[in-house]
């Protein structure tokens, strides 16, 4: 008898109450071309019709329940029970292109130990251009200075050794929110170098209303992350310009995401990222908007 092929990649998926979704995203995973995986997925107490989706996959996914405790708690279970030397993060309501995890390990080699995709988005995505490289502009290699300024890491289209995860602990969970971010910042300090493959080959889904569910609470947590990355070793040898462009555009991206709902909120972080970086004129730009209501 032939022994089983052991995974090189551990597909880690966390679903709460994503049934109208992770049947997408688990397909996706498994249409995955020249690559030995595993798919993982944990319910995080879901309420919905989500275990019965992934029941329908039978011996094709490993899938286990845990009380609900928050998507991040989910991923390092995930990660315990990874066989692979790399461990792929998918959100249950994201999907992935056939050749996204070939062609990164394609991309891997010794010295880098995370690699990520740029993205198409998909859904409600009025506000948002339909790539993210569109928006957005990737860095390689040491990443810790520009990460602080803008997370343009899309979890979802993350690639990480195993090993390294592990070395850092996975993701926190003595915190909320962004720890996606975080991990990424941590990564990065501890020296640890990035590889982008190129192509949108990861989908990002976006939802109606998406960006504007806990627009105070992802501020003050996207607050944390900052303070706890400047804090670091690595973080206080930045210069006092990069610190405080990293303050101000927390605010400054809260005050977008809250322009469409909530123009006394933006405007008030447009003012508080301008007391950061006075001289980035699109934050004044922004505040004419909201007055204008043209956010």
């Amino acid at each position: 008898m032939l022994e089983p092929v052991s995974p090189s990649v551990s597909v880690i998926i966390s679903a709460f109450n994503a049934a109208a979704y992770v049947g997408e995203a688990v397909s996706s995973a498994l249409a995955s071309r020249d690559v030995a995986l595993e798919v993982l997925v944990i319910d995080d107490g879901s309420t919905d019709g989500t275990w019965d989706v992934l029941e329908t996959f039978g011996d094709r996914i490993r899938k286990v329940r845990q009380a609900n405790a928050g998507p991040y708690k989910a991923r390092n279970l995930g990660a315990t029970m990874a066989r692979g030397e790399w461990l792929a993060f998918l959100d249950a309501d994201d999907a992935w292109l056939p050749d996204k995890l070939g062609r990164q390990l394609a991309a891997a080699d010794a010295s880098h130990d995370l690699v990520f995709t740029d993205c198409s988005n998909f859904g409600s995505f009025e506000r948002v251009k339909a790539r993210q490289s569109d928006s957005t502009r990737f860095f390689e290699g040491d990443v810790f200075e520009p990460l602080l300024l803008d997370n343009f890491i899309t979890l979802s289209s993350v690639l990480m050794r195993k090993r390294c995860f592990e070395g850092l602990g996975g993701f926190s969970e003595e915190h909320t929110g962004v720890q996606d971010w975080d991990l990424w910042l941590r990564f990065a300090a501890a020296g640890g170098l990035v590889r982008l493959v190129p192509e949108p080959l990861t989908r990002y889904r976006l939802h109606a209303g998406q960006m504007t569910n806990r627009i105070a609470a992802r501020a003050r947590e996207r607050a944390a992350v900052v303070e706890r990355a400047l804090s670091s070793p690595r973080g206080q040898l930045v210069g006092r310009a990069v610190a405080r462009q990293a303050r101000a555009n927390v605010w400054a991206i809260g005050a977008w995401i809250a322009a469409p709902t909530n123009r006394l909120t933006a405007i008030a972080w447009f003012l508080r990222a301008a007391r950061h970086w006075p001289w980035n004129m699109g934050l004044y730009k922004g505040v004419v908007k909201c007055c204008l209501n043209r956010a």
